[in-house]
């Protein structure tokens, strides 16, 4: 009797805790794949290359090309040069080139980037 309340609870919790956890994962627009990594924070822009920090807390050197690379912020493209440290971007890989290199980088909307105007 025992044991089937146990095994009881232990249900209820794994069941709880894949509810819980499936909103998270959606609101982080996807998982990392060897293609593909979400959510990262550029820590170094440079004509030809970036360095990003993963979720996972590793740092990855991307190559980038300006003509190659496609760079997009809330739907609109953009330059490369419109890229900035601390920047949270999604960075699309090319899976058939043996280097990490960047063939779209999403720009994430900036919380707080609309500009205020004082009127007096």
């Amino acid at each position: 009797m025992m044991r089937s309340k146990t095994s009881r609870v232990s249900l209820i919790a794994i069941v709880l805790t894949a509810l819980l956890s499936a909103p998270a994962l959606a609101a982080t627009g996807g998982e990392d794949t060897d293609t593909r990594m979400v959510d990262a924070t550029v820590v170094e822009v440079t004509d030809d290359h970036i360095s990003v920090i993963a979720r996972t807390g590793v740092e990855h050197v991307i190559a980038t090309a300006r003509v190659a690379t496609k760079v997009t912020r809330e739907g609109e493209q953009v330059s490369l040069k419109d890229l900035r440290q601390g920047d949270v971007v999604t960075v699309e890989l090319d899976a058939e080139n043996p280097l990490k290199f960047a063939r779209h980088i999403n720009i994430a909307a900036r919380a707080g980037s609309d500009v205020a105007s004082a009127t007096p």
